[in-house]
């Protein structure tokens, strides 16, 4: 009984703190694409948006290798009071990323010219492009390792002041007229959670690990083969699903205009708030299921993803249905030739609602032995979304783009939430036999 208070008070006290972090990380790239759709316009806008889409790809690979196996593994071994197995972990979790951002952006200098041309990208954004990958790499691993130790508290703090400075850089960008400069406006606060983050986890090294007790019986190989093995998995799934949305822009500045991605860049701007409760949830369930798993808590496990499920289904509902009535409304916020866009969001937000409900039993499969069937949903969701783009995005346009990304979400969600009710309810049974 008192573990059950234990949890339900640490899921409450996670949930605030990440919803604060989450909130301020959704209001980034709103206010962004308001401000530069109002100085700069929207042609500049799904300029912008499409080199933004192209990076936020590559850290896709590198961030969902290392950032999930840290959250995962070192939440696992705290539960299972493993010294060894998380420091094995958390210095690869480090200096992972180090090695291959420095193969990632030597490519990418290198092979500029063809990269640029074959992907629509503005060839003068090629060095900020640069510090943008290399920085959000590491301000998305160290978060997921923040999450994996539980320093929530710290992790929201810096991750608040972070939010500021690049909204700070980003308005002074605007007033200063030169877009050139808006991506050194993530870069700026990238680099200030960094240097934070890092120094927080140094200093707190030894309360994190007290606990722990040292395996002289370790084996670093069987660590690492399973960190990989995770890792592979679950990245490849991850990124099939995550880079759905960021190869859609990809599709229009290759089929339309920069206009329609400024147009499609505000529609995403809005659902990048309304994603801020499927995130906020997969980002504290992920460790505490984990946790669990890696202690053996199974009723606790279950009782956890019962009652998330019905929240989510509730909150859902009550938080899309403004955005769909009032979907025009919302987009004017933008400029006035920004509500065409109002159907681009109504068919997107039930795809929306999918992802919402179907978070409690899709981490579930991740946090345990069972990762190879979301990321399988997460093909399918990519497969599925890039052969409807390339059928409806020359007939429909922009609608297109839409219809894909719910007609992709409807196949691969739709695989992960009935494989996962499936083992849920085996799962289930076996705890009351």
């Amino acid at each position: 009984m008192l573990l059950i208070q234990l949890l339900q008070n640490r899921l409450l006290s996670n949930s605030i703190y990440t919803g604060i972090a989450l909130f301020f990380i959704g209001i980034v790239p709103f206010v962004f694409n308001i401000l530069v759709a109002r100085y700069f316009g929207k042609e500049l806008l799904g300029d912008i948006n499409i080199s933004l889409s192209f990076c936020l790809i590559i850290t896709l690979f590198t961030t969902n290798f290392f950032g999930t196996n840290s959250n995962k593994f070192l939440s696992e071994f705290r539960g299972r009071n493993q010294l060894e197995n998380f420091n094995i972990v958390f210095t690869t979790s480090i200096f992972g990323p180090l090695l291959v951002n420095t193969l990632v952006l030597l490519s990418l200098y290198f092979f500029w010219d063809v990269i640029s041309t074959k992907f629509s990208l503005n060839k003068d954004f090629l060095v900020p492009m640069m510090y943008y990958i290399f920085g959000r790499t590491y301000y998305i691993v160290i978060r997921k390792i923040f999450y994996g130790t539980n320093l929530i508290v710290n992790y929201t703090f810096i991750e608040i002041l972070t939010d500021i400075i690049i909204l700070f850089g980003i308005f002074f960008v605007c007033q200063l007229g030169n877009p050139k400069f808006l991506i050194f406006s993530f870069t700026l606060g990238y680099s200030f959670f960094v240097f934070i983050g890092l120094i927080i986890l140094f200093f707190r090294y030894k309360s994190i690990t007290k606990h722990l007790r040292p395996n002289k019986n370790y084996n670093r190989k069987i660590v690492l083969r399973k960190y990989f093995k995770y890792g592979l998995i679950t990245m490849i799934g991850n990124v099939s699903s995550a880079g759905t949305s960021y190869i859609s822009m990809l599709f229009i500045g290759f089929y339309l205009s920069n206009s329609e991605a400024g147009i499609y860049s505000s529609v995403i701007a809005i659902i990048s708030i309304v994603m801020f409760i499927p995130r906020l949830l997969s980002q504290v369930l992920l460790p505490e299921i984990s946790n669990l798993y890696g202690a053996g808590e199974k009723k606790l496990l279950r009782k956890t993803i019962l009652t998330s499920s019905l929240f989510l289904l509730l909150v859902g509902i009550i938080i899309l249905l403004p955005f769909f009535i009032f979907s025009g409304k919302i987009l004017s916020l933008f400029g006035n030739s920004f509500i065409n866009g109002s159907a681009i969001l109504r068919i997107m937000i039930p795809a929306i609602f999918i992802r919402i409900i179907s978070v409690p039993i899709v981490t579930f499969l991740y946090a345990t032995k069972y990762v190879i069937y979301p990321n399988i949903g997460g093909i399918m969701i990519l497969f599925s979304s890039v052969v409807a783009w390339m059928v409806l995005t020359p007939i429909y346009k922009l609608n297109g783009i839409a219809f894909g990304y719910l007609i992709g979400v409807i196949i691969g969600i739709g695989y992960q939430m009935i494989t996962g009710l499936i083992i849920f309810k085996s799962f289930s049974k076996n705890i009351s036999d």
